[in-house]
């Protein structure tokens, strides 16, 4: 007999024994049985679901996180912001003070002239103003400044 075909009939006869001592030793898995699955509804997508609303009862009485707040008792709007000094100019000889005001828009105001919000104005030069404001405290601002030296 030729060589290959010696080779070719061990490789196949070891083949044929593997399967066989495979298919007779070797140990079988159990049969597995199908589950019955649970039925289920079918539905387009489009019905409506639970009701959000269920939900907020139910969670206000588990109060996960302790009672709700009390509601807030109808609060005041806050006081509008004070007067905002934004530039200086002149008028004749005189130096006059341009303010953003709230609501108002802007006033040009003289040294001496009376905010809205009950400040006045005590001093316009070149560059700086300086005012009262409501409360009456002294405040001083160098227009053009970028360093106010925590005034």
């Amino acid at each position: 007999m030729n060589r290959l075909l010696r080779s070719v009939i061990v490789v196949v006869a070891a083949l044929l024994l593997g399967a066989l001592a495979s298919q007779y030793l070797a140990a079988s898995p159990a049969a597995v049985r199908a589950q019955p699955q649970p039925a289920v509804v079918w539905t387009d997508g489009w019905a409506p679901g639970p009701d959000p609303a269920d939900a907020v009862s139910v969670w206000q009485s588990a109060s996960p996180w302790g009672a709700a707040p009390a509601a807030a008792a109808e609060a005041l709007p806050p006081p509008p912001p004070a007067p905002v000094p934004v530039g200086v100019a002149k008028e004749g000889r005189n130096y006059i003070a341009i303010f953003q005001v709230n609501g108002n828009g802007v006033m040009r105001l003289r040294a001496g002239g009376r905010l809205p919000d009950g400040g006045k104005v005590l001093q316009v030069s070149g560059r700086r103003i300086v005012w009262l404001d409501a409360d009456g405290k002294r405040q001083q601002r160098e227009i053009f400044n970028d360093f106010q030296g925590g005034q």
